[in-house]
């Protein structure tokens, strides 16, 4: 079970590096813009992130799809060598913080208790 926590992320704390069992994940909140549903994120910066084309730096770019109406963004991000980000840039959606997506899971939430 802890295998599975650790491979799939489950102990990581979202909105950051993640907790002690997985201190290199980082967890970011994208708005997609076809239908506004956000989704959630992890990058390993162990596995995740590939040199640039300098050489110096790390780059990792995602395809992001929603599980409302699979809407599609794609997020960039650069990390420097001792994988601290410098900078973001998604096309198609927003960057959200944790209290906003954590707000769309309780409504989601509730509309299915409603539906029940």
């Amino acid at each position: 079970m802890g295998f599975l926590k650790r491979l799939f992320g489950g102990d990581s704390k979202p909105g950051s590096r993640g907790s002690d069992a997985d201190s290199n994940a980082i967890i970011y909140y994208v708005k997609v813009r076809k239908c506004g549903a956000i989704a959630r994120v992890r990058v390993d910066t162990r596995n995740d992130l590939s040199l640039d084309d300098d050489g110096e730096n790390y780059v990792v770019r995602k395809q992001v799809v929603d599980n409302v109406c699979y809407g599609m963004a794609e997020i960039e991000l650069h990390f420097d060598v001792n994988r601290k980000e410098l900078s973001r840039h998604v096309e198609n959606g927003e960057f959200v913080s944790h209290e906003v997506w954590e707000q769309q899971e309780q409504e989601r939430n509730a509309a299915r208790s409603s539906n029940a």
